[in-house]
């Protein structure tokens, strides 16, 4: 049985006077014998007080509308639950006003609150803007407490209709569904609709190179400013470094066959064996031209590597619209085609999150079937080898 919680203004709770001769009054929240206290900001001497109301004071007035209408603010809020099926506890009061945040706040108001006062990065803080305008498309002025299973599912819906393409829709359930976790800590909401609504992985569509395709571009005869381009593409793809970690790579980022790195975009430390993976081939493109600096110094900006990367793509006859960006997921792609244990590949690239690794699991038609002809290949040359011995 829900208890009503009952409102009161009271003065001078603390029983004592401050140097000024005045007292404090507070609107007090009483439910189940527990009370939490707001601050009106008033003060008064102690004559100015009688039976709950201010007296004997120039703003009298003024003071008794502000008490009464912060009592009817409050209990609007409480009501505001009520309507929604939820009842509020007083916890859940004081953190909705400590937030600006009661159920009939507005989603986009109370997420942009959480988002400007959280050290998330600009980059970040944009892309929970864009969600913003996206979501007031949808639906204007959606309140906090009309965030539930049914909206979520409308609201992927809508972004599918609308051409959204997979991987963006799920950043962007991802978005709300943090928002959200936020509300639900301060008690805001009673729980986090996304516990029912399960948000669909990543797809990684981003393509890679295959490891043929690696030694086609290997085995390729170049010279200049192409060949210093197709040296660290191949070097990413060896190490899975983004192109902004390559350039600020260090020759004492490197010792004993490592390379550990604080990443440019993340600040996420990462260690990556050079020397083991891939055979090694990364350390012999460093061995190659001394040291990395000399190799990352001549390559430029990164539009302009793009360019000259078609220019080695064209000439290893490889069909594809391929950026310098595809070596990250070339590294990470073949690393788990290779068996290497998914958090381990985690690690090397400076994923936080686990489901980030995961979309490059997922392997397309050619990879199967490829992977179907080498087992039968191997069986039959087994069952070969066998004929002859008996």
């Amino acid at each position: 049985m829900y208890t009503k919680i009952q409102y009161r203004a009271v003065f001078n709770r603390a029983h004592r006077l401050d140097r000024h001769g005045k007292a404090l009054v507070q609107i007090e929240m009483l439910q189940h014998s527990s009370r939490i206290y707001f601050t009106t900001h008033i003060h008064l001497e102690p004559h100015q007080w009688l039976s709950g109301m201010v007296v004997a004071h120039p703003m009298a007035d003024e003071y008794n509308f502000v008490i009464n209408d912060f009592k009817s603010r409050l209990e609007r809020m409480e009501i505001d639950y009520l309507k929604r099926g939820i009842y509020p506890s007083l916890a859940m009061m004081r953190s909705a006003i400590k937030e600006s945040a009661a159920p009939s706040a507005t989603f986009i108001d109370f997420a942009r609150s959480i988002v400007t006062t959280s050290e998330r990065k600009a980059r970040t803080r944009a892309g929970y803007e864009t969600l913003f305008n996206n979501i007031e498309k949808f639906r204007h002025a959606v309140l906090l407490s009309d965030i539930d299973y049914d909206f979520i599912s409308r609201y992927d819906r809508w972004m599918h209709l609308s051409g959204i393409a997979h991987n963006t829709r799920v950043g962007r359930l991802r978005q709300v569904k943090a928002i959200l976790n936020e509300a639900h800590k301060r008690d805001i909401i009673a729980k986090n609709p996304f516990d029912l609504f399960k948000i669909p992985p990543m797809i990684n569509k981003k393509g890679f190179v295959t490891n043929r395709q690696l030694n086609k571009i290997e085995n390729l005869v170049l010279h200049g400013k192409v060949a210093v381009v197709r040296d660290a593409f191949l070097f990413c793809c060896y190490t899975g470094l983004r192109f902004s970690d390559l350039i600020t790579l260090k020759s004492e980022n490197i010792a004993g066959g490592w390379i550990t790195k604080k990443m440019v975009k993340t600040n996420y430390k990462v260690e990556i064996p050079a020397s083991e993976v891939f055979d090694g081939k990364a350390i012999d493109i460093i061995d190659r031209y001394g040291n990395i600096e000399k190799l990352t110094r001549k390559l430029g900006a990164n539009a302009t590597v793009n360019k000259h990367l078609k220019d080695v793509f064209r000439l290893a006859k490889i069909e594809g619209n391929f950026t310098f960006h595809t070596s990250r997921h070339t590294f990470a792609t073949l690393m788990l085609q290779m068996g290497v244990p998914i958090t381990s590949v985690q690690k090397m690239l400076g994923h936080q999150k686990l489901s980030t690794t995961q979309i490059y699991g997922e392997v397309d038609k050619k990879t199967i079937a490829s992977d179907i002809k080498k087992v039968l290949r191997k069986a039959r040359k087994t069952k070969d080898s066998n004929d002859l011995q008996s």
